[in-house]
């Protein structure tokens, strides 16, 4: 509290005083003056923290001698008389919270060595270039791998989030294989919607369950990730925190850290107020020891026995804010400045990175501009020291389709380090008009962002206690492209073929510059395009870019990268590709389909409009399209390359079928109609109808144009010199399954000329989902969910990885229903399994809680702990009913925390008509009285106003139980027990027995995010007050009470607590349990009687007695012939139910109107068992009772294919 009194007052204090000057004089100049001064302050406050602090570059961590470690340990008193048991017990629970929060045990952390400011500067630290840039570099453009300029196109991997990963290996065999194939599904899906880069986020927590212990075993083995990314030829982006993100409980440091509160996490004293710490930074060099050592050798400049290794950048923390909303520095320039050394330290050897939280347009603003000229006179005169970054600065970006950026204008303030725009995080929009994933992809790239990473492209499971208070509260809805279970949407669809389009296009566009961006002049001895316009659009909406051209013969770029730009153009044999990106959304609905694509010949005449010649075309189904000029077919042959001068037809692939020839796979007419523009004479063959049209332009020069016509069907288009390009024009069903095998970054081809060319792709497949092709052309089937055909294009026959793939037996291996025979054509049939209905299962049980069977210890208040002497209570301080340790100081870090309170009650203890019991919770309680369901109150609140500004600290003030940020310790709710209490008879000397149990869930801890010092804000039942009845003149010593004006302080004193719950420090995997101590009970259990719903699938109706506590169900699912086919299970109801299989914590359904689906097993991203075991964990409140009824109703049912599933989400 003091905290945010201190943050609120340094900036609210001056704000209303100058405001109630105003009120008063009306004197507008002291308003501003006072204000100005306020910002002055804060600045200054900001200036200390940023640009000097306590940090030392050499931590050194040693260990106690056992003797003098022994000395420091504080005793723990026995009572050797039976009387002071109670008081033992409570000595006890103090030892417990003290051992899970006191100091780092052992270890002491010595401070040497010059500051951090002065030994760790950008250079010693920089990416040697020299040395790994034949293997990896980069300039302002792009990333080079092999010297081949490549896109970075990424989405987020949490290996954490797969069931099988997260299972305790110590009880499950074969832990790790299933591990690993679950990884593969889920990577092969990846790589198949076109992704080449996956970015993985290394969880702390979820491999540190407490001090010291690391486990990175089965479904743990980092190591074998990595080996798996290198043999799928997958490139990575290793992201080691050790703060990896706000949507991960606690930011993803381990909770045996978190406990430990004399400890400042990411530095943090109060939120947005760092000052360094060193126990943290001796804290972050263990973590960063461990992760080290499993990432050595699977760097992209190492070579291994997969060729190459994978990680080809390292991502230091994870919005690491340098700069403010106001453009003010922010973040310790140390606190990088240790973890870029560390790195180094333990041989990392690629680019180092950083994810900048603020807007990129920020960069823009006029705060940024004028505090990055004063820091400049500042270093000038040696006021200051040089600020530190690492290699590449990244940033995150929200919903850029509906709010576009100039990346270019952005570029020219960012890239004074000559490093590529990288967006580590590219976010959907979570709004209904925001812009869809292809939508965000498309717009990226036409902007020149050549590395990006989607992280909510798959959607992230919530999985057991993962997920951040705002994601577990079910508050966060993100949407997502891709389900858990592996199934596809359109915006999927969509997002896969603008992948591949731009894929395609990879060698003209990765390192390329804005058409009009810097002198450009043209000289060629063949004719080339220009400049491309559309007709009805706007110039915003037709990004053209321009190839930059480089030399991928060269063993080292540096030459090429960094030598000064000058007016470029081509030698008589070369010419430079243009890519449009065209976007149609602005056109009216009823607007004409057709558009005219306006091309401007170099050296040629021009029209009134500006342009040589003119392709008409429409755009597809997303109203978006790629269209490429200059395109060279086959330009790595020693032949005269085919020329495509221009294109109004999109080209969703090309496959390098030989040296002279390709294979494109564009849309069918119906679906996207257009163009081919080819330089010289060509001639035209095959089954499809095209019409060819000769005409003569600039230079005397030939063109042909290639115009096809409605319809499926393959045409071949070859030039005079023997290069040819066929042409496969598919329908959208092909599209919207279309998968293509690239070329690996670690499977590279030298060619003829001793160049290398990694960009076209080797096959392609469409069908059915599922498919997975590989660079060897190994075609395999991930899900197969129904009997289907697929069609392969390859110049040799494809190896087939599944023996659900077989050959057409209909008709020859070369002939398609649509696209007729071809000898680059395969045909094959997927056998599968079909989906079959779960109409039962067996060993269906059912048990309840037993309150007194549980490991109950005492929690003393404060009350109690002044009359144990153990702290004095000020006058001004007396919150009696506040617990004195709160549930994550006994490691109870786990979803629910269990509360009992015992109360015995004479007629002349009651003093008011009404027992009422003030609860103050974080953040979901649920409350029975002697048996009695007394319904429960939620306190959480979820932040509208913007991280890290004025509007969020003030709305948390205001509002209890924020989802992040400050929260102030109000919500206290009251709940009326006067029914349900008992008294005695007035002859009953020791009064009747009451029993309140109490059950807390909690949404999790906070994420440290967005500078919000809320990681140990507290959880579970904060404070208990009892009003209504007095124990004064019991036998009590009222010697031992400091205030006897005070008699409720009696109340609170006689009313012992106590806790219970499940430590997580000693679990193997801390983040599944539900906090029941008897979650894993085997006994209790009894038959249960199933009410069947009139549902084809098995189904039941559980009647939920909320009187009775908290039940169980289980039972055991039968097992599938496919062993693919995804099973959910949808549940119905107002009730807290929990879900478990094979002892995994699946799902959390919350009380709603609305279904919950969860995905129990199959499907291409989730699990299978031979016979998987489902458990339910269920409770509700007394005011969700159904009509009339003493129970609440819920409905369970089985759902076990796809279409009933998106049935039942829609």
């Amino acid at each position: 509290m003091a905290g945010i009194l201190l943050e609120s007052g340094m900036v609210l204090v001056p704000v209303a005083c100058a405001a109630l000057y105003v009120i008063v004089t009306s004197n507008a100049l002291l308003t501003i003056f006072l204000i100005v001064a306020a910002v002055t302050i804060s600045a200054g406050m900001r200036l200390r923290y940023h640009y000097s602090s306590g940090a030392q570059t050499d931590l050194v961590i040693t260990h106690d001698h056992p003797t003098a470690q022994a000395s420091r340990q504080r005793s723990t008193s026995r009572s050797s008389n039976e009387a002071d048991r109670e008081e033992h017990e409570f000595r006890q629970t103090v030892n417990d919270a003290r051992d899970h929060c006191s100091n780092a045990g052992n270890e002491i952390v010595r401070r040497s060595g010059p500051l951090l400011s002065e030994a760790v500067t950008c250079d010693s630290t920089k990416y040697d270039m020299e040395l790994y840039g034949s293997a990896l570099s980069y300039d302002h453009r792009c990333f080079y791998i092999c010297g081949q300029p490549t896109w970075i196109l990424a989405a987020d991997f949490d290996y954490w989030r797969i069931p099988v990963a997260f299972a305790e290996s110590e009880k499950m065999a074969g832990i790790s294989e299933q591990a690993k194939d679950a990884w593969k599904r889920a990577l092969q899906q990846l790589q198949s919607l076109g992704f080449n880069t996956v970015r993985i986020r290394f969880h702390w927590g979820f491999h540190s369950p407490s001090k010291g212990q690391y486990d990175f075993s089965g479904g743990r083995d980092v190591s074998a990730l990595l080996d798996l990314c290198e043999q799928l030829g997958i490139l990575v982006i290793a992201c080691i925190g050790p703060f990896i993100g706000d949507d991960v409980q606690g930011g993803g440091y381990p909770f045996w850290l978190i406990q430990r509160d004399h400890i400042r996490l990411r530095h943090l004293w109060r939120s947005n107020v760092k000052v360094w710490d060193d126990q943290f930074a001796a804290a972050e060099a263990e973590w960063y020891d461990k992760i080290s050592s499993m990432l050595a050798g699977h760097e992209v400049v190492v070579k291994n026995s997969h060729g190459r290794g994978c990680i080809m950048a390292v991502q230091l923390e994870n919005h690491l804010s340098a700069r403010n909303m106001l453009g003010l520095p922010l973040a310790l320039h140390d606190e990088t400045r240790l973890l870029a050394r560390m790195a180094r330290e333990r041989v990392l050897r690629v680019p180092l990175v950083t994810n900048n939280l603020v807007w990129p347009s920020s960069f823009l603003s006029l705060t940024t501009r004028l505090w990055t000229t004063i820091e400049k006179k500042l270093r000038a005169y040696r006021l200051i020291k040089e600020p530190y970054h690492a290699d590449i600065s990244g940033f995150t970006i929200r919903d850029i389709a509906k709010d576009p950026i100039d990346m270019d204008s952005i570029a020219r303030v960012t890239r004074g380090d000559n490093s590529p725009m990288l967006a580590l995080e590219l976010h959907g929009s979570h709004d209904k008009d925001g812009g869809s994933y292809s939508d965000q992809i498309e717009t990226a790239l036409g902007q020149g962002l050549s590395a990006f990473s989607l992280p909510s492209f798959f959607k992230r499971q919530c999985l057991g206690n993962l997920d951040s208070p705002l994601r577990a509260s079910g508050a966060d809805i993100v949407n997502s492209a891709v389900d858990e279970d592996g199934s596809l949407s359109a915006d999927s669809r969509s997002s896969r073929l603008v992948l591949h389009a731009a894929r395609a296009l990879e060698s003209l566009l990765a390192a390329s510059d804005p058409v009009g961006s810097r002198p450009w002049i043209l000289r060629a001895r063949r004719p080339a395009v220009r400049g491309i316009s559309v007709n009805k659009l706007s110039q915003a909406a037709v990004q053209v870019r321009r190839q930059w051209e480089y030399s991928s013969t060269a063993p080292s770029l540096k030459k090429s990268l960094y030598e000064p730009e000058q007016p470029v153009g081509v030698d008589e044999n070369n010419q430079l590709g243009i890519v449009a990106f065209v976007d149609g959304r602005e056109l009216p609905a009823d607007s004409e389909r057709e558009l005219a694509f306006l091309f401007s010949l170099a050296d040629a005449p021009i029209s009134r409009t500006g342009s040589s010649f003119a392709l008409t075309g429409t755009l597809g189904p997303r109203k978006r399209g790629i269209f490429a000029a200059n395109l060279l077919v086959a330009e790595s042959s020693a032949l005269e390359p085919l020329v495509l001068a221009a294109s109004s037809k999109e080209i969703y692939a090309r496959l390098s079928l030989t040296q002279e020839s390709e294979a494109w796979i564009c849309a069918e007419e119906s679906v996207q109609s257009g163009q081919l523009f080819f330089l010289g004479e060509c001639t035209v063959s095959g089954h499809a109808e095209v019409e060819v049209v000769s005409v003569e332009h600039a230079k005397d020069s030939k063109f042909s144009f290639v115009i096809p016509k409605p319809g499926p069907g393959v045409f071949r288009v070859s030039s005079n010199a023997g290069v040819s390009v066929t042409v496969l024009l598919v329908d959208q069903q092909a599209l919207d399954t279309l998968v293509v095998a690239y070329r690996t970054y670690n499977r590279i081809t030298t060619l003829s000329n001793g160049s290398t060319q990694t960009a076209l792709a080797t096959a392609a497949a469409w069908g059915t989902d599922g498919i997975s092709i590989s660079g060897t052309n190994m075609v395999d089937i991930l899900c197969p969910s129904d009997k289907s055909e697929i069609v392969v294009v390859s110049q040799q026959q494809p190896q087939l990885g599944s023996t659900k793939l077989l050959p057409n037996p209909n008709s020859d291996i070369h002939v398609t229903a649509d696209l007729g025979q071809h000898d680059i054509l395969w045909n094959y049939v997927v056998h599968s399994e079909q989906s079959e209905a779960i109409t039962s299962v067996s060993g269906f049980e059912r048990r309840t809680t037993s309150w007194d069977n549980l490991p109950w210890k005492l929690l003393p208040t404060m009350a109690d702990l002044e009359t144990m002497d153990e702290i004095n209570i000020m006058s001004w301080q007396r919150d009696l009913g506040t617990f004195a340790y709160q549930a994550a100081d006994l490691g109870f870090n786990a979803s629910h925390v269990l509360y009992r309170c015992q109360v015995r009650l004479k007629p002349k203890h009651v003093t008011s008509r009404r027992i009422l019991l003030q609860l103050n919770v974080r953040h979901r309680c649920t409350l029975w009285v002697n048996g009695t369901n007394m319904s429960g109150h939620q306190t959480f609140h979820v932040q509208h106003s913007r991280p890290g500004t004025v509007s969020s600290l003030v709305e948390s003030m205001r509002n209890p139980g924020a989802s992040a940020g400050a929260d102030r310790w109000g919500g206290t709710f009251t709940f009326d027990v006067t029914n349900a209490m008992r008294l005695s008879s007035a002859e009953d000397e020791e009064g009747a027995l009451n029993e309140v149990h109490i059950v807390v869930e909690s949404f999790g801890a906070g994420t440290q995010a967005n500078g919000n010092n809320d990681a140990r804000t507290p959880r579970g039942l904060i404070s208990a007050y009892w009003h209504g009845f007095n124990f004064v003149g019991e036998d009590h010593d009222d010697s031992e009470i400091h205030d006897h004006e005070h008699d409720k302080r009696t109340d609170q004193m006689r009313a012992k607590w106590e806790i219970c719950g499940v430590d997580v420090t000693k679990m193997f995997n801390p983040y599944n349990s539900s906090g029941f101590p008897d979650e894993t009970a085997q006994a209790g259990w009894t038959a249960a009687v199933e009410h069947p719903l009139v549902l084809p699938e098995w189904s039941t109706r559980v009647q939920l007695n909320v009187d009775a506590g908290v039940q169980w169900l289980r039972w055991q699912l039968p097992a599938t012939k496919n062993d693919c086919q995804p099973v959910h299970l949808r549940i119905r109801g107002k009730a807290v139910v929990y879900v478990w299989v094979n002892g995994i914590l699946l799902s959390k359904h919350r009380p709603s109107d609305s279904d919950s689906l969860v995905l129990l097993c199959g499907g291409c991203r989730g699990h299978a068992g031979s016979q998987d075991s489902v458990k339910l964990m269920m409770y509700g409140w007394m005011k969700d009772l159904d009509t009339n009824k003493n129970s609440i109703p819920i409905e369970l049912s089985l759902v076990s294919s796809r279409e009933g599933a998106r049935h039942s989400k829609d």
